[in-house]
């Protein structure tokens, strides 16, 4: 296995680790796993806005598989944020038209 120095420490660390085992700093960027793009995934449909960081932080690494976890994540977020805001309209929509509707029932309220 090949070594190398750890570029905040200096310590010699294998070329194949992720975090040093002498300061604990991030050598290089574990790849995601099935688990972790699904809940990815997850966020951004159901928590639209929190989609984003996941979303921003996976578009700007190197790795392109991660860009695409990115991508995809920001579109489901914005197609999510898009059906929430729409959902929304048409039950606030719906709840005003009864609640004039119960107040036309009784026109001396004075309200």
């Amino acid at each position: 296995m090949e070594q190398t120095n750890c570029k905040f420490c200096g310590q010699a660390v294998f070329t194949n680790y992720y975090f040093c085992p002498y300061c604990g700093k991030k050598i290089i960027e574990p790849p995601i796993t099935a688990l972790k793009e699904i809940s990815v995934y997850l966020l951004s449909v159901f928590l639209p806005p929190l989609g984003l960081w996941p979303g921003i932080k996976y578009l700007s690494q190197k790795n392109e598989k991660a860009k695409r976890v990115g991508l995809i994540a920001i579109i489901l977020t914005i197609i999510s944020t898009i059906v929430t805001i729409w959902i929304s309209i048409g039950l606030l929509g719906s709840l005003t038209q009864s609640l004039n509707a119960q107040m036309n029932q009784y026109p001396g309220l004075g309200l």
